[in-house]
């Protein structure tokens, strides 16, 4: 090796850093940091509370939050148990929106002035009507189904074990006399038969007019939402056929 790459290799090496270069820098950064400032963001109780619910997702704080399970006495609800037993369930077959107050003032006249009359409407305009006697109740029963601004009112017994969007308010119990039957045709169980064809019979009995004119009325739960039947031929190969026409004794108009 000659002397000259001795010389050459032995030279330190040079920064390209001047001390004037270095001086710039920390200038610059100096500045920068002064033209810009940190901004401190205050918390909030929002964040504190969003910080806390980050770090509060245990097992034992959920649980906290699970809603809990009441299993009540009967005797904290003995009251209502009570009233509910002198209630009666119903609902008016009718478009029309019809108010509570309307309908409570009509049916004090058409049922007598129950004592203690209070309507409530539930849910889907099935009404509650609480009355303070018996006797009220089961009179309002008997004389179901009733007509209430020419639309069907229907009635029932308050059931604690079918809730209200159970009951059926399809079919109306209605008294149905059936004229021109043939008089060896008169018989309890045509006028079963002939009932069948129109619902469920609920009753069938001899009926006389006064002037000894005896005919067979039926008692038939009839769909409220159909079309009213009002005649039927009857007939067999015997007898011929024979038109009987069928007259209700409580109808809307």
């Amino acid at each position: 090796m000659s002397q000259f790459t001795k010389h050459i290799n032995n030279t330190p090496k040079l920064s390209f850093t001047t001390q004037t270069d270095t001086h710039i820098q920390s200038s610059i950064t100096t500045a920068m940091d002064r033209s810009q400032p940190r901004i401190m963001i205050p918390e909030t109780p929002a964040m504190e509370s969003l910080q806390h619910s980050q770090h509060s997702d245990s097992p034992a704080s959920s649980s906290a939050r699970k809603p809990g399970f009441f299993v009540y006495p009967e005797t904290v609800i003995n009251e209502g148990i009570n009233a509910c037993k002198k209630s009666l369930l119903g609902k008016i077959i009718t478009d029309k929106s019809i108010h509570v107050s309307s309908i409570q003032n009509g049916l004090e006249s058409i049922w007598g002035s129950p004592q203690g009359l209070k309507i409530q409407e539930i849910e889907g305009g099935i009404l509650q009507f609480f009355m303070q006697k018996n006797i009220d109740q089961e009179r309002i029963l008997l004389g179901n189904p009733w007509i209430f601004r020419n639309s069907w009112l229907l009635v029932k017994a308050w059931d604690r074990k079918t809730g209200p969007k159970l009951v059926d308010f399809t079919q109306a119990p209605v008294w149905i006399q059936l004229w021109g039957l043939p008089p060896h045709c008169k018989t309890k169980k045509m006028g079963e038969s002939i009932g069948n064809l129109l619902g469920k019979v609920e009753s069938a009995e001899f009926y006389e007019y006064p002037g000894k004119k005896m005919i067979i009325k039926i008692k038939v739960a009839v769909n409220v939402h159909e079309p009213i039947q009002t005649e039927i031929l009857i007939g067999n190969h015997k007898d011929g056929t024979t038109w009987v026409d069928f007259r209700y004794e409580k109808l809307p108009q």
